[in-house]
């Protein structure tokens, strides 16, 4: 994503015209309405800000434009598209899960001062997935999945989560297990507090996991980034990359609807019924 706006950027006082186009949805959605819908409807409506001579130029970049969000454009996770096309000279498209007011643009350039502006507004933030036998790590930067860490833990039971209740009467075999547990997420933790201190910009955490590991993983952060976990969900351990992305920005997503980041910690507990 840094190096595409870095690569429009350089896109400047081109001898063809470019179209600049911002598509966004702010605040809670229409549930009559879809997504694509309300934004197929605005992109319809900025169509009439161009000139019929305009309508000419881009004729073929505005039917393609159409026909992305008709059938190409991926609606999770999502609040705004951005595009920007000059026929066969340019044709690049932007997704974030962050709004960006509605916008249409001819100029010789791109127009990137709206989404430069916004993208200096949002930080990088980190999701860790936890269970009682393996953590994963993920930075994740408008929009996408920056930085990846799995941790294993050898040394914990694999047997721990079904301790049967007999075991649980011999103190000498519980202890052990707790001592276990203690260290793996204490472990866990100092990793996070490491990925903290190297990329400094981190501005908040999600955890997701059990609940009961989501507890244990927060006793066990510094007090520091017990405040900086602003959101959790419920999760298995193991499920697909872009299923951690998608889960991960809905709940970035509510944290960012809390007014300029002052906000109260995202529970489990508020998020079980959008997670079904």
């Amino acid at each position: 994503m840094e190096k595409t706006i870095r690569k429009l950027l350089s896109y400047k006082n081109s001898s063809y015209p470019t179209l600049s186009v911002y598509l966004g949805v702010a605040g809670a959605r229409d549930k009559k309405s879809s997504l694509k819908t309300m934004l197929m409807t605005q992109f319809h409506s900025l169509i009439h800000q161009l000139s019929s001579s305009e309508k000419k130029v881009f004729r073929e970049d505005l039917r393609r434009i159409e026909e992305y969000l008709e059938d190409s454009f991926d609606t999770r996770g999502t609040r705004s598209v951005v595009f920007f096309t000059a026929g066969r000279n340019l044709w690049e498209v932007l997704s974030f899960e962050f709004y960006l007011p509605n916008l249409l643009k001819v100029s010789n350039s791109c127009y990137l001062s709206p989404l430069v502006d916004d993208v200096k507004r949002h930080k990088k933030y980190m999701v860790i997935l936890v269970d009682r036998k393996k953590a994963r790590f993920f930075i994740v930067y408008l929009g996408e999945i920056v930085e990846h860490e799995d941790v294993v833990d050898q040394a914990v039971p694999q047997n721990v989560r079904k301790i049967h209740e007999a075991w649980k009467r011999q103190d000498k075999i519980f202890r052990h297990i707790e001592e276990h547990l203690h260290r793996h997420f204490k472990m866990i933790a100092s990793v996070a507090e490491s990925l903290v201190r190297n990329n400094n910009d981190i501005h908040f955490i999600i955890i997701g996991g059990h609940e009961e590991n989501i507890h244990k993983l927060k006793k066990h952060l510094s007090g520091a980034l017990q405040k900086k976990v602003l959101g959790e969900f419920i999760t298995e351990l193991n499920i697909p990359l872009n299923d951690v992305l998608l889960e991960s920005k809905r709940v970035a997503e509510m944290i960012e609807e809390k007014q300029n980041w002052k906000i109260k910690p995202i529970f489990v507990k508020e998020l079980r019924g959008q997670l079904q």
